[in-house]
């Protein structure tokens, strides 16, 4: 009986490995700011200029404070996805999960503000792509 349970793990590892394996790296798009192609595991992603600490850095600089954002960001974490184009640019942006306070547009403004951004890469050509950030503030 235990052998018969082993071997029914072994299978089931066996065939969630190879769907994980056949898993194209995209997206086919209805044409969002230009990209018909988002590339959702690029052999690079798209970066900030300078990384990621330099990203947490135009964050903080760029982030207006007042008495009642100030409440409204304690001890408040969220996830923004943001779409890179290949050229760079930021074309789209959204917070998942949003909490619809003021906290949610004022990260929406800043990356309005964002310079343009190193493209992902993927067999050799830069391509269009998401990118997951988590932000935090305590």
């Amino acid at each position: 009986m235990k052998t018969k349970f082993a071997y029914i793990l072994v299978l089931l590892f066996a065939m969630v490995s190879a769907e994980a394996q056949n898993r194209l790296p995209y997206v086919v798009v209805q044409n969002p700011n230009g990209c018909d192609t988002v590339y959702t595991l690029p052999e690079r992603k798209a970066e900030f200029p300078g990384g990621m600490n330099a990203m947490y850095a135009f964050f903080t600089d760029n982030m207006k404070e007042s008495a009642n954002f100030i409440s409204s960001m304690s001890s408040r974490r969220m996830l923004l996805k943001i779409m890179v184009d290949d050229n760079g640019a930021v074309a789209d942006s959204k917070i998942m999960m949003p909490s619809a306070t003021p906290l949610d547009d004022e990260v929406l403004r800043v990356v309005s503000l964002f310079p343009d951004m190193v493209p992902a890469r993927y067999q050799g050509r830069d391509v269009c792509s998401y990118l997951i950030i988590p932000l935090g503030y305590e």
